[in-house]
């Protein structure tokens, strides 16, 4: 790949991209959900457009609105939004008025809203954005995918910018399935306990984070270098088509696990004991939570810590803090989805 983040903006549980640091301090918690910490909309929504929308489509616009002020941006060339779940609030609401009134007299609304591309609509609505606008709903490679639309999308019009991004919200029901289907673990835990047990399941989470990118290269961009996707049944089958990416002849500054303390924790620690034990490993999902397009909020987390040269204390997971960030791997990891990246 040959594609540039120029800015990102963000909303999730670790708090909301701000202009006068980068994370908030680290929060305890002892639990097994963590919700956005949602900002103060005003500025970013007009009112009455508001109170209106959902929990994931205030944050989309709002992470939208945070990344194209970084890159002194009003209106992007093109969208491409990558979402696992969509907009699962506006779902719920409508399957129960469809049982609850008996199929009779239902309002369209919570029905146009349920759908997975709500979020690129509102925000193309809210920009007066005309263009390009895609949204994939590909399970745990949803973000990337839409990362991939954005570098297809720009080879033939070079001279553009996209605005790319990924989200999903958590409500209770999603949450209580995922729960069922040993995703999310029902167990009180605290941060540690996902960066040093492997569990059944892993803390729900939820969030958005949107990125400015194009083909030009700036003083202050991420290139993204490589990203390889795949697929695996296990961990064995895992560390075999990693092996096969070439990634210990990268001389990384500093390296990002998706370590969520599932049954998956075994991968990341078998890939800093063969691959990564003289690199600083920074880690995320202890305070973000684990969702389908939680590779945004990663990716997003890398661009703030190598523009503003710093990882914050409650993400260094192994090693002393470097001295200078150029060049980033990124492996994350959501169900049997897994993504690598080389960030610089």
């Amino acid at each position: 790949m040959d594609l540039y983040i120029h800015s990102a903006g963000w909303i999730s549980a670790a708090g909301t991209q701000k202009e006068d640091g980068f994370l908030p301090e680290a929060f305890s918690y002892e639990g097994n959900r963590l919700n956005a910490q949602e900002p103060d909309y005003t500025g970013m929504i007009p009112p009455m457009q508001l109170r209106r929308m959902s929990k994931v489509v205030r944050m989309g616009i709002a992470a939208t609105r945070l990344a194209l002020k970084n890159a002194g941006i009003e209106q992007p060339d093109a969208i491409s939004v990558g979402t696992a779940m969509g907009c699962l609030q506006d779902t719920e609401t409508f399957l129960n008025k469809l049982v609850t009134q008996n199929e009779q007299m239902l309002t369209p609304t919570a029905f146009i809203q349920s759908t997975h591309n709500t979020v690129a609509g509102q925000i193309a609505l809210l920009l007066g954005c005309h263009g390009h606008n895609l949204t994939y709903v590909h399970r745990g490679h949803s973000f990337e995918h839409a990362l991939i639309n954005t570098q297809l999308y720009l080879q033939q019009h070079p001279d553009q910018v996209v605005l790319a991004g990924g989200l999903d919200e958590l409500i209770n029901t999603s949450e209580t399935l995922m729960q069922r289907a040993g995703v999310y673990t029902t167990e009180s835990v605290k941060p540690e306990y996902l960066l040093q047990q492997s569990l059944n399941g892993t803390v729900a989470g939820e969030g958005a984070a949107f990125m400015t990118v194009s083909l030009k290269p700036s003083a202050n961009a991420l290139k993204v270098e490589q990203l390889h996707l795949f697929k695996a049944k296990n961990i064995e089958q895992a560390l075999e088509q990693f092996a096969a990416l070439g990634f210990e002849n990268v001389n990384a500054d500093l390296v990002v696990f998706g370590k969520s303390g599932d049954e998956h924790t075994g991968l990341y620690n078998e890939l800093q004991q063969q691959y990564f034990s003289k690199q600083p490993i920074a880690a995320y999902k202890h305070q973000t939570g684990e969702f389908g397009t939680s590779s945004a909020l990663g990716l997003a987390f890398i661009t703030e810590m190598v523009q503003k040269n710093i990882v914050p204390d409650q993400l260094l997971i192994a090693g002393e803090k470097p001295s200078s960030i150029k060049k980033v791997i990124f492996i994350n990891h959501y169900l049997n989805h897994y993504s690598c990246w080389v960030l610089g």
